[in-house]
C-alpha cells in the first residue's frame, strides 16, 4: 500500500516532515521508496502547494529502508492536508498465489494536520477549518476532526468518488498488524451513502482504506524492470482498483 505520515499536531509557524511510504507497515524490510506523480500540502487559506520530495534511507523504529519526504511549513493556524498520487503501477494476485487477473492501481494518500495557534489567548487570528478533501477522486472524509480520536472510540467515516457518495470496500489496519491477514483488522462495505464506522481500539498509528473496483481494459507500457515483468512489456489489464488511504494517530 502507499500511505502517508506526517506529525498531525503542531503549531501555527511549524516547520514538519511529511513522509511518502509503500509497502507494509508491519515489515519494515517490505517498505520501499514509491513512485509519485504528486506530493502537495493544502493549506487553510485554500492554496495548494507543491512538494519536492527527497529520497531517504534510514529512519528511526524503521532502521534502513526506502522513503520519500519533504519539508513543510505550517504558516497559518488550521487545518492542513498532506497529499501524494502514486504513479499507476499493475499488480497480479496470482504473482502471490492467488487468483490470476492483472489489474491496475491508482493509489492516493493522505494525512490531515491541525495547526493550532502559537499564542492561544491571540483575538486577532481565526483559525480555519481548512478542508479534509485532498481533490482526489476517491476520498475518505472522517466526520469529526480526526487529530483528536482517542482509543477505544468509534470514528465515523464516508467515502466520495468524483465528489459524490461511493459505497466502497474498506479496511482499517493498526500498523503493527498485517493488514493483508491480521483477523484484528477491521473490513467490510460501506453503505450505499459511501458511510462506515470503526473502532480505534488502540494507541498509535492507524490506516483507513478504501477502494473500487471498475471493469475498465486497457495497457501500460512498463517503465522499469520487476520480477514479473521488463521495462518496455506490453502490460495488459482488465480492471482498474482505486485506493486512497488516510492515516490517522489515535492518542
Amino acid at each position: 500500500m502507499l500511505w502517508a505520515e506526517a506529525q498531525d499536531k503542531a503549531l501555527a509557524g511549524d516547520l514538519v516532515n511529511g513522509y511518502a511510504f509503500f509497502g507494509h507497515p508491519s515489515m519494515s524490510t517490505s517498505i520501499f521508496a514509491p513512485r509519485i506523480d504528486s506530493s502537495f500540502l493544502l493549506t487553510p487559506p485554500g492554496e495548494k502547494l507543491s512538494l519536492a520530495l527527497k529520497k531517504g534511507d534510514w529512519l528511526p523504529g524503521y532502521g534502513h529502508m526506502e522513503f520519500l519526504f519533504s519539508d513543510m511549513m505550517l504558516y497559518w493556524p488550521g487545518d492542513y492536508v498532506f497529499g501524494l498520487v502514486r504513479t499507476p503501477g499493475v499488480y497480479d494476485l496470482s504473482w502471490h498465489g492467488g487468483k490470476s487477473g492483472l489489474f491496475l492501481t491508482r493509489s492516493f494518500a493522505k494525512v490531515i494536520i491541525h495547526a493550532g495557534k502559537e499564542d492561544q489567548n491571540a483575538q486577532n487570528v481565526q483559525e480555519s477549518p481548512g478542508t479534509w478533501d485532498a481533490g482526489f477522486p476517491l476520498e475518505i472524509l472522517p466526520e469529526r476532526t480526526p487529530y483528536d480520536v482517542k482509543a477505544m472510540e468509534d470514528l465515523e467515516l464516508k467515502v466520495k468518488y468524483l465528489g459524490r457518495p461511493m459505497k466502497a470496500s474498506y479496511y482499517a489496519s493498526y500498523w503493527a498488524w498485517d493488514e493483508n491477514g491480521d483477523p484484528r483488522v477491521q473490513r467490510g462495505t460501506t453503505d450505499e451513502d459511501g458511510s462506515f464506522s470503526v473502532n480505534l481500539n488502540r494507541g498509535g498509528m492507524w490506516i483507513i482504506d478504501a477502494s473500487i473496483t471498475q471493469e475498465e481494459s486497457g495497457t501500460l507500457i512498463a517503465e522499469d524492470t520487476r520480477k514479473f515483468y521488463k521495462a518496455g512489456d506490453v502490460l495488459e489489464y482488465k480492471t482498474i482498483q482505486v485506493k486512497t488511504e488516510l492515516t490517522i494517530w489515535v492518542r
